[in-house]
């Protein structure tokens, strides 16, 4: 009998034991964070029902503007909804040196410090902040041509879309995700680095039509553009040329976490047509890696010009 007993408790315990271990395994199945489905379909959308009916399936927010600029066709959806542009706005700050280039005569061969690259020329300067998208570049511009300066630019274009504080300091832009991180999903009107992507869309239709403070500053970005292609499509790579600046944030205060993606691109087809355009991506899930945002929207930017050419 007493084996008996011994028996049957040693059994227990084993059962225990083993019924444990089972629901360790699937609790640490159910915590983790399901992968992200991107289930891209095969080609473009050819029409605005079909890509509104996938992205309303997305549990992220996308918005976009393009416009055709020699049919005068647009596409839309959420253009006019102030969301963070991130890197986007630094074209407001090449404007703004061209501008002064032109209207000051600024040497753009003179010197500024730049934190981690020293002592190199203003046009050193623009390349790393719009090809690369250095940040310290960047700032170190924005102080060299004032950042007063650089924030009325969208006004000077008569942008409205656009935040008063387009290019915010970086303590201000930090208050500033902290309030989006921390608030609603949908931003107010008039945050810091906000703007629209009509508004990122309308700055690309000025400068193809040399609108851009004047022609000769239109001419030169346009210039400085088509050095630094942007690489923002997969089904339209080769059949356009694409520039204009791309950006990215990710802002994470746990147990939240905010990211953003998008660009704002000027494209020009070799049989002269042109087409400006500004997609954005919002509250992308922590467990989606930049690589996978950028290949939706690139996705989303194929489906755009598809409609928009048509």
């Amino acid at each position: 009998m007493k084996k008996f007993i011994a028996g049957l408790v040693l059994g227990l315990i084993i059962g225990v034991i083993a019924a444990f271990g089972v629901l360790m395994t699937l609790a640490s199945h159910l915590a983790k964070p399901k992968l992200v489905d991107l289930a891209l379909p095969g080609k473009p959308f050819q029409n605005a029902g079909g890509l509104t009916g996938f992205l309303e399936q997305r549990p992220y927010e996308v918005g976009f503007f393009a416009k055709n600029l020699g049919t005068g066709k647009t596409v839309e959806r959420f253009a006019d909804r102030p969301v963070c542009l991130a890197s986007i706005v630094k074209i407001f700050c090449l404007t703004e040196l061209y501008r002064q280039k032109h209207e000051k005569a600024l040497d753009l061969n003179q010197k500024i410090n730049v934190p981690k690259h020293g002592s190199i020329p203003l046009a050193e300067a623009a390349a790393l902040m719009i090809g690369q998208s250095d940040n310290e570049a960047t700032q170190a511009l924005a102080g060299f041509l004032g950042r007063g300066n650089v924030n009325r630019i969208p006004s000077l274009l008569h942008i409205s879309a656009m935040s008063d504080d387009i290019l915010p300091e970086e303590k201000i832009l930090r208050q500033t995700l902290d309030k989006r991180i921390f608030g609603e999903r949908i931003a107010p009107a008039g945050l810091p680095q906000h703007g629209t992507a009509k508004g990122i869309a309308e700055y690309f239709d000025l400068l193809i039509h040399k609108q851009v403070i004047s022609e000769a500053v239109s001419t030169e970005l346009i210039d400085f553009f088509a050095e630094h292609p942007m690489p923002f499509s997969v089904h339209y790579a080769g059949r356009y040329e694409f520039a204009g600046k791309g950006g990215n944030i990710l802002w994470t205060r746990p147990p939240k976490h905010y990211s953003m993606m998008g660009w704002g691109l000027l494209l020009k087809k070799q049989s002269g047509d042109y087409i400006s355009l500004c997609i954005w991506g919002e509250w992308f899930p922590a467990n989606m890696p930049p690589e996978s945002q950028s290949e939706f929207l690139k996705f989303i930017t194929d489906c755009v010009i598809s409609i928009v050419e048509s």
